[in-house]
């Protein structure tokens, strides 16, 4: 909040957007107001004459805008004289200062066919995110839960055009030539707190080393090939991330579970505050996304038989079913093999409820089919070879795996790969298209195998479910989470994001609120659904439980609701 503030001052004092126009707006009017009330009241005093408020109304416009007067002419008091003049002399300033020097500015600016070379006010302890794609505009919707202004910078005046359009207030964007200081200079990076650097590996590398001189902020370089880590690192990025190496690690751990909790945990890339001495690691809770296995215990159940709380206190939160969510599950819903459970708990007590109602009795090797091997394919091959699964990989690149070496969406090829005999499928090509051609003829092959699938445009994603897929993990969505959390991480953890807006999240409580659960509900808008301190770990916290110094509370809720939660907190 600190921060925030002080942005605010720094906008004020510096600027001349939107922000400092309606502050002289606001001040014009009260100016107006203020003469009035001062000469309703001092006229008849001093002119010894009655007068009523339009009147007295009328004759502070007239005066304040110079446009000449009626009949109150002439005074008869020297002082009503001087206050005339007062009113005159700065109504004249700030209608001059408002209109030459800040109105027609930001009309020009408005109704200009350029993009803006720089935002219209001093920026402090904002993001600058680089570049623009689906993922930006992931990564853009993490970030509205927090105070933080953004800035967009795009070398393509057409697409910087376009986003100014779109975005209005909740982004600032700027056109600038990455090779130019003066770019740099008019993002105010100098004093940003986060970078994203999201362009092609070679442009981000001359991107961070002609900014890095000029802030000491955290730069976070998005990469395709994670390979390219160690250049990035050298130029000057505290973080390289690859959502294509996260996306592959995930679809992995959505295809098999393993008893190790940590495979199927909540994602994060930072690691996290360790517990205090002595507390009980087994006790900590985590936001979990279990499929569901064909030939596990709880495939084809109803929800309610599982009986989740009452036998491992462990919640249910959500769940989807070819894609589409369920917000409040129901006891009588069925539980297919197209089904992903959202559950929050400890880590003991999951680890022993997925041994017994999720895991599947392997008595004989599982054989997973991984079409394309690029970063997201390789990452989702080492996940599930180190689970013990053997993997044949397709792509028309040679590598040193077991492989069949051609197109996925052939089916000689896919049948020579033994789609028809594995358990997984992997799809994980870099186009959309011939992701949701192999889908249907890995479908069609074997009905009963279980496909994840990647997709790189959000409309794909209902296309490859009702192709067959099991499972379809959205990259540049995926990505937008990754980089939020690193650039959230002071803030908040962001622990998912959901299709309808909201987001789960993880707070430490900052100040000693003496409140109760309840309290704090009505107060944000949020709903709390687990509260993890010290000596405790509560799921499903009831309405009087009380916050105590060092907790961390779990939380549900939209992007205001949030907003306030993390604000109080």
């Amino acid at each position: 909040m600190v921060l925030n503030k002080r942005g605010f001052l720094w906008r004020l004092i510096h600027g001349s957007g939107r922000m400092k126009i309606a502050f002289f707006f606001s001040l014009f009017f009260f100016q107006i107001f203020a003469y009035t009330f001062l000469f309703h009241f001092a006229y008849p005093i001093l002119e010894e004459k009655p007068i009523t408020w339009p009147a007295a109304l009328l004759f502070v416009m007239e005066t304040v805008t110079t446009t000449g007067y009626g009949e109150l002419l002439p005074f008869q008091n020297q002082i009503t004289v001087g206050l005339t003049i007062l009113m005159m002399l700065t109504g004249i300033i700030l209608i001059f200062m408002i209109v030459p020097l800040l109105l027609v500015p930001y009309l020009s600016n408005l109704f200009y066919s350029a993009p803006p070379r720089k935002t219209p006010h001093g920026m402090y302890g904002h993001v600058v995110m680089i570049g623009f794609g689906e993922l930006t505009k992931s990564l853009i919707e993490s970030l509205l839960i927090s105070e933080m202004d953004m800035v967009i910078v795009s070398d393509n005046k057409d697409v910087a055009m376009d986003l100014t359009k779109k975005y209005g207030r909740r982004a600032f964007v700027i056109w600038g030539d990455y090779s130019n200081p003066a770019t740099w200079v008019n993002a105010w990076v100098g004093s940003a707190s986060n970078i994203v650097v999201n362009e092609d590996e070679k442009t981000t590398a001359n991107i961070i080393l002609g900014i890095r001189e000029h802030t000491g902020c955290r730069i976070i370089a998005v990469v395709d090939k994670l390979s390219f880590d160690r250049y990035l690192h050298y130029a000057g990025a505290e973080y390289v991330l690859s959502p294509k190496h996260v996306t592959g690690q995930i679809l992995a751990r959505h295809a098999a579970l393993s008893s190790h909790v940590s495979t199927i945990v909540e994602e994060t890339i930072i690691d996290r505050e360790p517990r205090a001495p002595g507390t009980d690691p087994g006790k900590k809770l985590r936001l979990v996304n279990i499929p569901v296995i064909p030939g596990s215990r709880a495939a084809g159940k109803k929800l309610g038989d599982l009986a989740l709380y009452s036998q491992y206190e462990i919640e249910t939160l959500f769940l989807s079913q070819g894609g589409r969510y369920s917000f409040d599950p129901r006891d009588e819903d069925i539980l297919d093999t197209s089904t992903m459970l959202f559950l929050l708990g400890s880590v003991q007590h999951i680890g022993m409820m997925m041994e017994q109602e999720f895991m599947i009795d392997e008595r004989g090797s599982s054989l997973a089919v991984i079409a394309g091997f690029g970063d997201v394919g390789s990452a989702a091959y080492r996940e599930l070879t180190g689970l013990g699964i053997d993997c044949v990989v397709i792509d028309r690149k040679e590598h040193p795996v077991s492989q069949v070496i051609g197109n996925a969406e052939d089916e000689r090829v896919l049948r020579e790969a033994h789609v028809e005999d594995a358990q997984f499928c992997i799809v994980a090509l870099n186009d959309d298209t011939l992701n949701i051609f192999t889908t249907l003829m890995a479908r069609d092959l074997n009905p009963g195998i279980r496909i994840l699938a990647r997709a790189n445009e959000p409309v794909s994603v209902d296309k490859l479910y009702r192709a067959g897929a099991d499972y379809v993990a959205l990259l540049p969505s995926i990505g937008g989470q990754v980089i939020g959390g690193v650039v959230l991480s002071d803030v908040v953890q962001v622990i998912l994001n959901l299709p309808d807006g909201r987001k789960v999240v993880r707070k430490r409580a900052m100040k000693v609120l003496s409140q109760n659960v309840e309290w704090i509900e009505k107060k944000t808008g949020a709903k709390i659904i687990g509260i993890e301190g010290l000596e405790r770990s509560i799921v499903r916290p009831g309405p009087d439980e009380l916050l105590q110094e060092g907790d961390e509370l779990i939380a549900v809720g939209d992007t205001d609701g949030l907003k306030r939660f993390i604000r109080l907190l």
